[in-house]
This record gives structure tokens, C-alpha cells and sequence, in this order.
């Protein structure tokens, strides 16, 4: 998934922007997984792989587990990283007096 730019909108704040960056993230992200997630539900189901109480019953082991933990930071990562930036360069420019 490539970053696009987002078009300016006047008037907006750096915390409105920062807040809109973050929100872009997250809602990119969720469509990206829910699109992924309604395939392989629809393949499952037409092979009757699997029937989608097995979907809600199941436990990951600990390396599944592991896994998904690292791909959750990753996203918690690309959404928060506007907040962090911005607070990353408030802290520099702090420091350097400007």
C-alpha cells in the first residue's frame, strides 16, 4: 500500500491535519483488511472449507499470536506516525530555540 499526499484544506490546523493524516491511516487500513477478509470468508465458503462459527471459535497458537502482534504495531505505527512526527520535530525545534 503506497502513501498518497493528501490535498490541503485551508483553513485547517496542524492538529486538524495531523488528526485527518491519522484517521486516512487507520480507515485505509481497515478497508484494506476488510476487502482481504470478505475473499477468503467467500472462498471458504464455496468450498465449505470451513463454516464461519470456526471462524469466531478460533485461538492462535503463541507463534500465530507473536505474529499478529507485530503486524498490530505495525499498523498502530503507520496511524500514530503524523502525532509522533509532529511531536518528534515540536521536541527539536524546542531545543534548538526556534
Amino acid at each position: 500500500m503506497s502513501a498518497r499526499r493528501r490535498v490541503a484544506i485551508p483553513g485547517q490546523s496542524e492538529v486538524e491535519d495531523r488528526l485527518l493524516a491519522m484517521v486516512a491511516a487507520l480507515a485505509s487500513e481497515l478497508a484494506v483488511t476488510r476487502e482481504r477478509l470478505d475473499t477468503v470468508e467467500r472462498l471458504l465458503g464455496q468450498k465449505t472449507i470451513l463454516d464461519a462459527s470456526e471462524i469466531e471459535a478460533f485461538v492462535p497458537s503463541p507463534s500465530d499470536a507473536a505474529q499478529r502482534d507485530g503486524i498490530r504495531r505495525r499498523i498502530i505505527d503507520r496511524v500514530f506516525r503524523p502525532a509522533r512526527d509532529a511531536a518528534t520535530r515540536a521536541r527539536s525545534e524546542q531545543e534548538t530555540g526556534q
